[in-house]
């Protein structure tokens, strides 16, 4: 009989490296996220403090609208006001007043609105602020764990600091972020969209939700910010598929579609609550009448066709100038004004009869009407300076018709501006930013496409990132140019993605071993 085989003794389990590496690299992430959003929120303390806009009243109060019914239920709780009688704030609201909001309350978004109202109401802008410094910090962090070349498995925290510290020098990207408005958002959403397509397969279930939520909120909380979004990331995945770099992406084209259209029906029944309880449509100010006015075409038509006897309710306004949009929609001077002037029937009738009067001005000058667009485009592509971020609140703390209304309170709730309310002017100028942000954006644009067009060896999905953001920000300017017309905060706030691209193409010149196990354009199947 055969003895039985002697057991060798018991080893000890193997330890896992790569288990026990998983939460440095979390907890590096995270360590990365907060100093980005310090360097972020840095520019702001040295600009002086948040900014707000005349529409962050609007905002604000659509958001108070939308949390009323809950502060007045848990009225025996916080007691506070329990009706809309015993509010203060709800005083002025007669019903003439609101039938005039809601002929515009159609062109802001409710969802932006709670989350303006909600977040400042719990200390200040500068709650805000930091709450956008972390989500940019966020979108950043993960993107730059995927572009940026490392010496070793992975991107160390200085060459994380230096691509911030750059953005916070170069870019307008930290003014935004202390921006009482929602236009930060478009940017962590193209990021968002840019990983989710791009590498779906690499990023965790978490950060896959993380990346789809960012999405929603540029979707949610600004319309115009739809067609930025789908067309980029329409081209992206053909670009993708055409370059063999992964199969058809489904699954995040059909989430990011998914979300898109949820956007839709969420806003069609908030504006569909909003009929039912009053009767009366929510409605827009008349963006793309103004615009062809102003470009031309629209005033050439209206003139000639209200001489023929036609009847539109813009004849009343004919003979005023209508040469700029901004007149044409805000001015109270009835040597200019149209929309601010007109009654709650004449704006309804203007808004019905948009469609049309676009319509009859394309058709009666198509050539004028598109080079009019295109020469929006071009002007809005190179307008990245800071205009509306860098405004004086003197004005609103001083004003009549403003230094009462909620505008005026956010701006107090941060500090005050000295007794005579001269205190708040931020530091950077409109003149300086021309020159320092135009220059640094025009800078980055030469490095981006020189080094597209002649990098004999491309980091495969930075050279995809780079291309992408050419996209977008083409996108953004015939979008918003086009449309509404060449304002510089509607570039702007995207123009930090050209001063990303370059910084992360100078480290990679800079670093020998460039294609690191993270820079490949392979994410996992995901069809």
């Amino acid at each position: 009989m055969c003895p039985p085989l002697a057991q060798g003794p018991k080893t000890a389990p193997v330890l896992n490296l790569k288990n026990l590496l998983r939460p440095t690299d979390r907890w590096m992430a995270a360590l990365r996220v907060l100093f980005g959003a310090l360097l972020l929120m840095g520019v702001i303390a040295f600009n002086g403090r948040p900014a707000v806009f005349a529409d962050s009243n609007i905002y604000d109060w659509m958001g108070q609208l939308q949390y009323r019914p809950i502060a007045y239920a848990l009225s025996p709780l916080t007691h506070g006001p329990a009706s809309a009688r015993q509010d203060p704030d709800a005083a002025d609201e007669s019903p003439a007043d609101m039938q005039m909001r809601r002929t515009e309350m159609d062109a802001r978004s409710p969802w932006y609105g709670m989350y303006l109202y909600g977040v400042e109401s719990l200390g200040s802008l500068w709650g805000l602020a930091a709450l956008q410094a972390l989500i940019l910090s966020f979108s950043l962090e993960a993107l730059y764990r995927r572009l940026a070349p490392a010496r070793g498995s992975r991107p160390g925290l200085a060459g994380w600091l230096g691509v911030m510290a750059g953005l916070c020098v170069f870019s307008t990207l930290p003014f935004f972020v202390g921006f009482a408005m929602p236009d930060v958002f478009i940017g962590s959403g193209l990021i968002g969209l840019f990983l989710l397509i791009a590498r779906w397969g690499d990023l965790s279930a978490l950060e896959r939700a993380a990346h789809l939520f960012l999405v929603f909120l540029a979707f949610a909380f600004h319309r115009a910010n739809g067609p930025v979004i789908l067309g980029a990331g329409g081209l992206l995945c053909l670009w993708l598929v055409f370059r063999g770099a992964r199969p058809v992406p489904i699954r995040p084209a059909a989430s990011v579609i998914g979300l898109f259209l949820a956007a839709l029906a969420l806003t069609a029944g908030y504006e569909g609550a909003i009929r039912h309880a009053t009767g009366e449509t929510l409605r827009s100010p008349p963006f793309l009448t103004a615009r062809l006015l102003a470009d031309g075409p629209g005033r050439v038509y209206l003139k000639a066709a209200c001489a023929r006897g036609e009847k539109w309710a813009l004849c009343r306004y004919a003979k005023l100038p209508l040469n700029d949009s901004q007149d044409i929609l805000w001015s109270g001077s009835a040597a200019k004004g149209v929309f601010s002037r007109a009654t709650v029937a004449q704006r309804i009738a203007i808004d019905e009869e948009q469609t049309r009067f676009v319509v009859a001005v394309i058709a009666s000058d198509p050539l004028g009407v598109i080079s009019h667009a295109l020469s929006n485009a071009v002007q809005e592509f190179t307008n990245v300076y800071l205009d509306d971020p860098l405004r004086d609140p003197h004005f609103y703390l001083t004003d009549p018709d403003w230094r009462d209304t909620f505008i005026a309170d956010m701006v107090h709730r941060i500090s005050d501006c000295d007794p005579d309310d001269t205190g708040c002017k931020p530091r950077f100028t409109e003149a300086q930013s021309r020159l320092w942000h135009g220059g640094a954006f025009a800078v980055a644009m030469a490095i981006i496409l020189a080094w597209l067009a002649f990098a004999r060896k491309k980091a495969g999905m930075l050279e995809s990132f780079c291309l992408f953001v050419l996209v977008a920000l083409f996108l953004n300017a015939a979008t918003t140019g086009a449309l509404s017309g060449p304002f510089a905060r509607y570039q702007a706030r995207l123009s930090f993605l050209a001063p990303l691209c370059a910084l992360l193409i100078a480290q990679g010149l800079m670093i020998n071993d460039r294609q690191a196990p993270h820079d490949g354009l392979e994410g996992g199947d995901d069809a």
